[in-house]
């Protein structure tokens, strides 16, 4: 693509020393994703380094810079377009959709956003759209795929390049539909600027991530850009789906009301369009009703847990409403086999089948709180909760995860998650200063793999243990180095050398 044709699409860009005929390939923030043709574009937040990173995408191929207003650098070869703007991170976005052709418009984007849920509200919709005949991509916290393709993203929500390159890759696939998680980072930091979607879900909001928000309004501020992104989306028969009664729900309501939007909004709650009850949870499936006009349609599931009864709903409301012409019961039917969730109330049994550890990526208060809930109302022996908090982020939520654990279980291990560059045994000090001064069961055990290993062994039958925090990473960072670590390995190498202790005495 030509600069000229940059410049009439975005006549905000100043431009200087412009070879209007020059042929652009790409943008980059990276500068070592350069390649040759590309322009790289400079946040306000690196001109102290801008030399540094500039002289590099120049050295790999750069045709020239996306400078932010006012920035001023010394070019040696005049050859070199040259573009300000005052907001680089948003036209980063920008630029990177139109270059890459604007793939946003020819897909179906459902975007999932709130503290929790996301990753298995994706993965729900990617199951549930797959078994329907729909081509389907998906992209979040674990990883992006699409039909047997499968790649690491490195952030929950990828930067502005990678994305839109996604989006063409899986638009040239044949893909239809887009499940991705908008995280509060990637709508902040404008990594979702220029792109149309077609759905967004809000789950919940509560405190989390307070290191890189100021304030809980910043943070719900962060959330609702996605319904601006909706309004501004070329896109016809757009839709929101807001969980009303859950944190924040009624803020966000108020946000998506002032701005009169062009789409239809659906509210789940007391007193929106939809509402639900949940009838039984087990460890084998949980049941619920969903109401709409007096009508009431029951919906099991094997997922288990009560916050996957919010997650299913919220799944359910918006396919029915994308979908109307669907028989609703072909819906319901896919609820009941819906493939584990790595790291999302994953289930792991003891070789005997009499006790349950379960892996859930909970590592804010109010998801470790939810999981607790659902699994208080659990028949059980007894409930044993493993934690820890990450270094580096935000301390305020670790004594009130540690007060949390230990409200609802029998028996609390504090251990290390990934701590970074903190000291884990600071980490773990500081959770415990939530512990009630009453409560008497818990131990610390820095060591992660001992404390999964010393709770399993305490664990009775008819026992069920909580391993929280991790999830589905694999890995622990201590440090700045990053080292294999697998609660679900843990466990089940746990439960294998038990069994085998066992059978030893039994001879």
């Amino acid at each position: 693509m030509k600069a000229i044709d940059l410049i009439h699409t975005f006549p905000e860009l100043e431009t200087f020393q412009i070879d209007t005929q020059k042929e652009i390939q790409y943008i980059q923030s990276d500068s070592r994703k350069i390649q040759i043709g590309d322009l790289f574009v400079l946040y306000p937040e690196y001109k102290d380094s801008a030399s540094q990173y500039i002289s590099h995408a120049l050295e790999k191929g750069a045709v020239g810079l996306v400078l932010p207003k006012g920035f001023f650098y010394e070019l040696n070869n005049k050859d070199y377009l040259v573009f300000q703007v005052e907001d680089t991170r948003k036209y980063h976005g920008l630029i990177a959709s139109f270059l890459a052709g604007e793939p946003s418009k020819k897909l179906k984007i459902l975007a999932v956003t709130g503290t929790n849920g996301k990753t298995s509200i994706t993965h729900i919709l990617y199951y549930i759209l797959s078994s329907l005949g729909k081509k389907v991509g998906l992209i979040g916290t674990i990883y992006a795929k699409y039909g047997n393709v499968v790649y690491e993203t490195g952030y929950t929500t990828p930067d502005s390049s990678s994305l839109n390159l996604i989006l063409k890759e899986m638009l040239e696939a044949g893909v239809e539909y887009v499940c991705l998680e908008a995280s509060s980072h990637g709508l902040k930091l404008g990594r979702l600027d220029g792109i149309h979607f077609y759905a967004g879900i809000f789950t919940n909001l509560t405190p989390d991530h307070l290191d890189f928000h100021p304030t809980m309004e910043d943070y719900l501020l962060s959330k609702f850009k996605l319904f601006e992104f909706l309004e501004k989306s070329s896109h016809t028969n757009k839709i929101a789906v807001i969980s009303l009664d859950s944190p924040g729900g009624k803020d966000m309501q108020a946000l998506v009301k002032k701005l009169s939007p062009n789409y239809n909004v659906i509210y789940f709650g007391k007193e929106g369009h939809y509402s639900g009850s949940l009838e039984e949870l087990t460890l084998n499936y949980t049941s619920f009703f969903i109401y709409k006009n007096n009508i009431s349609q029951k919906i099991v599931s094997n997922l288990l847990g009560k916050f996957n009864f919010e997650n299913l709903a919220l799944v359910y409301l918006l396919l029915v409403e994308i979908f109307p012409q669907l028989d609703q019961s072909e819906i319901i039917s896919l609820f009941k086999s819906i493939p584990n969730i790595p790291g999302r109330f994953e289930v792991h049994s003891s070789p005997n089948k009499e006790k349950i550890a379960i892996v859930d990526y909970a590592h804010t208060p109010d998801a470790l709180e939810n999981i607790l809930l659902s699994l208080r109302e659990i028949p059980s022996s007894m409930l044993i909760t493993v934690f820890g908090c990450g270094g580096d982020r935000d301390r305020k939520k670790r004594p009130l995860m540690g007060e949390i654990a230990c409200r609802y279980s029998d028996l609390v291990i504090i251990t290390s998650d990934n701590p970074r560059t903190e000291n884990p045994s600071s980490i773990i000090t500081e959770i415990m200063t939530g512990i009630p001064k009453d409560f008497k069961r818990y131990l610390a055990i820095e060591n992660r793999r001992e404390a999964i290993q010393k709770a399993i062994k305490i664990l009775p039958k008819g026992g069920i243990l909580l391993i929280a925090g991790k999830g589905h990473e694999n890995y622990q960072i201590i440090g700045n180095k990053k080292f294999h670590f697998s609660d679900a390995e843990e466990i089940e190498t746990a439960f294998s050398q038990l069994e085998r202790e066992n059978v030893s005495m039994d001879i």
